[in-house]
Formats: C-alpha cells, structure tokens, sequence
C-alpha cells in the first residue's frame, strides 16, 4: 500500500511539475498541432500590447478570446493567437539554450533576451516559442526591431539601452523641423538592454522622417539617433 502511495505521490508531483511550467509570465507557447500560440499574461500587459507583439488584428484576437475581460486581464491568464506567418520564431527544444539559439541563428544573445522580454535567460521549457526580429535600422545603443505606418498610425519596437530607460522620437519636415515629439519608457535603463515600444497616432502631413534617439543628461542634445523615411 505504502508503494502504490508513492507512486501516486510522484505522480502527482510531476503532473503538477508540468501544468506550473506552461504558465510563465510573459513566455509564449506552441499550442496543439503547432496551429496557435498560447501566451501568458504577465503584469502590465493588454490586449493591444499583445497584438503588437504577435503581429495581428486587435479585434481578432479579443474574437478569440471572448472569454477575457479586455479591461481585467490577470497575471497568469492564457490568451491564443493565431500564428502569423509574417513572424519568425523558433521552438524550443530539449537541451537548448538562448546562447546557442543566437549563434546558430547569428543573432546577439542580448537582443533575443530583450526583445523577448526573459526575466530569467536560464530557464527554458521545451514547446516555448522565441521571437527573432530582424533588425531594420541601429545606432549603438538603439536597434529597430519593427516599423509599420498604417492608417495613420506610426508603430515601433525593438531594443535599446538609454539612460534612465527613457527613449525619445519625433516626427519632422524634410527639413528637419520638428513637428511632433514625445517619448516612451523601456522595461530596463542603461546598462541593460530593454524592449521599447512606441505608438504614435495623428501623423501630420508634413511629416518625412522618424527620429529615435535618447537625449544626453549633461547638455540635452540627441545621442544615438536613428532617422526612418515615412
């Protein structure tokens, strides 16, 4: 008797193993058949943040998870998405690790940890999905991950490390006039690297460029400045 206890004991304890890994705070996972991610609600995070990350329609993905209320999402809640082709990922598999992810894949370690927003680079579970972001424009200090101007709306995303984890923009003339500006704060300030990401809705019709940049604590200019053509 004592036996068929233990085992059942072990048993539970690995079935309860299982079921606390696949909820993760912000970690995304592959669903059934490799047809939807499942992704975990960790602090801070929306429904429009969510659809930013993976790419989709704001209200496809609130179609899909009717269940949810958009205005109480709560830490550990399970949100699906449907897999956007347009997105490049890799599945993790047994044995690996973000370190030999990045070189197989010619990434550096920082931007994928970053970008995926991991608290804990270490810790991996077999099914979880990582994001690889090309970069489409850098300065030293600020890599541009994403941009994308529809409907009036100016979206942006990628990696960076700035004092005081505060990142700038603005939008300007061809002449370098500034028309707009604001700013935006990033998960992790300097020395770390963070992920940012910037909205920016009723684009002026003069406006030619996107500026990026941090500004510079002793005399204010701008400091890693990366220009994007509208």
């Amino acid at each position: 008797m004592n036996f068929k206890i233990s085992i059942l004991l072990i048993l539970v304890l690995i079935l309860f193993s299982v079921s606390t890994q696949a909820v993760v705070p912000g970690r995304t996972y592959i669903g059934t058949n490799n047809n939807y991610f499942r992704y975990i609600i960790k602090l801070g995070d929306t429904f429009y943040s969510i659809s930013r990350i993976f790419k989709t329609d704001l209200k496809q993905l609130m179609g899909l998870n009717y269940n949810l209320n958009p205005t109480a999402l709560r830490v550990g809640d399970q949100v699906f998405v449907s897999i956007n082709k347009a997105l490049d990922y890799y599945v993790i598999k047994p044995g690996n690790t973000l370190w030999g992810i990045s070189k197989a894949r010619n990434y550096l370690l920082n931007d994928i940890i970053a970008y995926n927003r991991i608290e804990n680079p270490t810790y991996l579970i077999p099914g979880e999905a990582i994001f690889l972001p090309e970069i489409i424009a850098k300065s030293r200090n600020i890599k541009i991950m994403e941009f994308e101007k529809k409907y009036g709306v100016i979206y942006v995303s990628g990696v960076a490390r700035v004092f005081e984890a505060t990142l700038s923009y603005a939008l300007e003339t061809k002449a370098g006039n500034v028309i707009k500006e604001g700013f935006t704060t990033i998960l992790m300030g300097a020395p770390e690297w963070g992920r940012y990401d910037i909205k920016i809705v009723g684009i002026p019709e003069r406006a030619h460029y996107l500026s990026v940049y941090s500004i510079s604590a002793r005399d204010g200019s701008r400091q890693d400045e990366v220009k994007l053509k509208l």
